[in-house]
């Protein structure tokens, strides 16, 4: 499938996602007002960490499994290490969550009501890990049609169920419908894997094979990091901005933060869904080159056109998803999108990367452009204010970006990558 194409179709998914999303929150609100909103927001942060490990090996599994396309000896070693690798990672979670239920309930609730959604959530991380599995099989395969179809279907089918459940029976009825999100399409997805021509249930039993679970934990340790390393930096920032200004400068900064996650969603599904299968499927350098090439005049027009959009009806998009109180965030809005704008143009060189599998360079490269990012924040709000929070957000990904740019020229001149010339 071609990046257009896998454009529109993920771009389609995302919107909905979006739509739906929305929704959800404003019943949420108005049926269980903002403890309930507090409460369920704090489960689903659970639920994440929860389902962290279960998904980590998400991107190894899309880059073996395109790369091994043809191979059909060292794909079978991948989908069966990489299936037992999820079911003993299910089995750990599952029996924490069972045997700890109530000391989590207490910890994180400070209450015993929600010992039985954890029990829940415990039981359905495998059917999570199964869905989750298969999904990312069908983006190595490169079947986006399948895949984002599973994932329109699970969207629309757990939008219904939440709202009934929240309208029904209220903050547990919401946990509910939370616990059941990417488990609810498994019949589907399990359908559509196995009505498709590649697939052959005997490559999913062929044991545990030491050397390719090496290689899958390796991109692990690249989810993990960004899951413990971005909410550190985030906190930290966000503590020393309220400090070092105000909590409600801080809640201006939290605004744009959002609105910037907000818009870059779509941009980095298609990026992540097509570039990395189709990264670590090439096999010759000219084809590579030329994929780059192609890439950035694809996607380079469309970040500046949307950005461009974005910064023209910042007022409106203020007004319409916050208020008028958050007004004095509009000055921040020209330094963050310069640095949206490179760290969309990042994103296409961080999926080469991972495509050949430089997990340490980018472990290390995430971890120094959040430590930096940190430094340069502490300086600029110092001496210019709230805005220097995104003047520092700014410089941050332009640095990272020409940082990335010459790791990979460099790997790509020394033939890092061996390729077929």
């Amino acid at each position: 499938m071609t990046l257009i194409k896998t454009t529109i179709w993920t771009g389609f998914s995302s919107l909905i996602k979006v739509i739906t999303t929305y929704i959800v929150l404003k019943v949420i609100a108005v049926y269980t007002g903002p403890v309930g909103l507090a409460v369920l927001e704090q489960f689903r942060n659970f639920i994440e960490v929860s389902r962290s490990f279960s998904g980590s090996l998400n991107q190894g599994i899309v880059k073996y499994i395109a790369e091994y396309k043809h191979d059909e000896e060292n794909k079978s070693r991948i989908l069966s290490s990489a299936l037992t690798t999820y079911l003993i990672f299910s089995i750990v979670i599952t029996l924490f969550l069972f045997f700890f239920n109530e000391k989590i309930s207490l910890i994180f609730f400070h209450s015993l009501e929600y010992k039985m959604p954890i029990m829940l959530l415990g039981f359905s991380i495998s059917l999570y890990s199964l869905n989750n599995f298969l999904l990312s099989v069908l983006n190595g395969e490169f079947e986006i049609k399948k895949y984002v179809t599973c994932n329109i279907v699970n969207t629309i089918m757990i939008f219904i169920l939440t709202v009934y459940l929240v309208v029904h029976y209220g903050i547990q009825g919401g946990l509910i419908g939370f616990i059941l999100n990417q488990s609810i399409a498994l019949l589907l997805t399990i359908y559509l894997v196995v009505k498709s021509k590649w697939f052959k249930f005997n490559s999913y039993v062929q044991g545990f094979d030491k050397e390719k679970t090496f290689k899958l934990l390796s991109y692990a340790t690249m989810t993990l990091v960004q899951i413990l390393v971005l909410p550190v930096t985030s906190l930290i920032l966000r503590k020393y901005i309220a400090n070092s200004l105000s909590w409600q400068e801080a809640g201006y900064w939290q605004g744009i933060m959002k609105l910037s996650d907000g818009y870059l969603v779509l941009m980095e599904l298609v990026l992540t869904v097509y570039f990395l299968p189709k990264f670590s499927s090439i096999k010759t350098l000219p084809e590579f080159k030329t994929e780059i090439i192609y890439t950035y005049k694809f996607i380079v027009p469309i970040i500046i056109s949307g950005l461009m959009c974005v910064f023209i009806l910042k007022k409106q998009i203020v007004n319409a998803l916050y208020s008028q109180q958050f007004f004095p965030m509009l000055g921040l809005f020209k330094y963050q999108l310069i640095g949206d704008m490179t760290r969309m143009s990042t994103w296409p060189l961080i999926n080469i990367l991972l495509a050949r599998a430089m997990i340490k360079t980018l472990v290390l490269s995430e971890i120094f452009s959040n430590i930096l990012y940190v430094l340069l924040t502490v300086i600029f709000v110092h001496y210019f204010g709230l805005i220097g929070a995104s003047i520092s957000f700014s410089i941050n990904h332009v640095i990272y970006f020409f940082v990335m740019l010459y790791i990979t020229l460099k790997c790509i001149k020394k033939s890092y990558f061996q390729f077929q010339i």
